[in-house]
């Protein structure tokens, strides 16, 4: 059997168009000569979108993706009726061309690419699992856009001193904090965005035991000063497994002598800041 040529584009949620900040949300494959038009979309595990964009409300996501969903339903209802004649391919490839056409909205297309596949649900699956499922949201991409939030932030009030990014320890024990302050070359404030809503308990747990063991290290060579401050991005509180592994993990912070807040609480961050 001989692979088949497809085509695929990204499904983007874009709620400030101004910025361009966007969340990869679904995927629309077709295979225009077997008359293949499917797609999948992110219309359950929501809230770490939505928890991504700041002063967000859940209810913006779900109307624009349900819109998106009605439409693609329509696009597929018309792939289904078309008569399987010479013009068929034609018309499959125009439609999915004129619905993945660049688009200044708040849901909008990546560009199509082409794609070889031998089983065209199978790759939809893995295309979903890849673009939306595993390479939105990385541990990392959350935690570098909250300290860029955070940084903005702090870079629009007066302080004594600068945060920046700085290595904290000696040659034996180190971590990487993104914004540290230092006052007269006196190590004096930390501040690390800690995300912990990751999709399972366990991942909670492994990400915040990282940090805990860095911190309790740090502190017993006294090499942290005494003001550290975690702004953590937290799981909802209606998904009770989650949430209480991430109280179970603030509550070990705050024995360390850690500083916990709500990374939302712009307030409290520069109060922190300030003081």
């Amino acid at each position: 059997m001989k692979p088949i040529a497809c085509r695929y584009a990204i499904v983007q949620f874009v709620p400030y168009v101004e910025t361009g900040e966007f969340a990869n949300v679904g995927v629309v494959l077709t295979c225009p000569k077997t008359g293949y038009f499917s797609f999948k979309l992110q219309t359950r595990r929501y809230s770490r979108i939505t928890g991504f964009f700041d002063e967000l409300r859940k209810d913006t996501y779900l109307t624009a993706i349900r819109a998106i969903q009605a439409e693609l339903q329509r696009l597929q209802c018309l792939v289904v009726a078309m008569p399987d004649n010479t013009r068929r391919t034609e018309n499959i490839r125009n439609l999915f061309t004129a619905l993945t056409h660049p688009r200044e909205a708040i849901i909008r297309f990546g560009t199509a690419r082409p794609i070889l596949t031998l089983d065209p649900p199978r790759q939809l699956e893995e295309l979903f699992d890849h673009y939306v499922e595993h390479s939105f949201v990385t541990q990392e991409y959350i935690e570098q856009t909250m300290t860029k939030r955070i940084q903005k932030l702090l870079d629009g009030i007066l302080l004594p001193a600068p945060f920046k990014s700085e290595r904290i320890g000696d040659d034996q024990m180190h971590a990487q904090f993104p914004l540290v302050q230092r006052v007269g070359g006196r190590l004096t404030k930390v501040i690390k965005p800690f995300n912990l809503t990751q999709n399972e308990p366990n991942a909670i747990y492994a990400h915040g035991d990282i940090w805990l063991q860095k911190i309790r290290r740090l502190r017993k060579r006294q090499l942290l000063p005494q003001d550290v401050l975690f702004a953590i991005a937290s799981p909802p509180v209606a998904e009770t497994t989650r949430f209480n592994a991430y109280q179970e993990i603030c509550t070990e912070l705050q024995q360390e002598n850690v500083m916990i807040i709500d990374e939302r609480k712009d307030a409290g961050i520069l109060a922190f800041a300030r003081d």
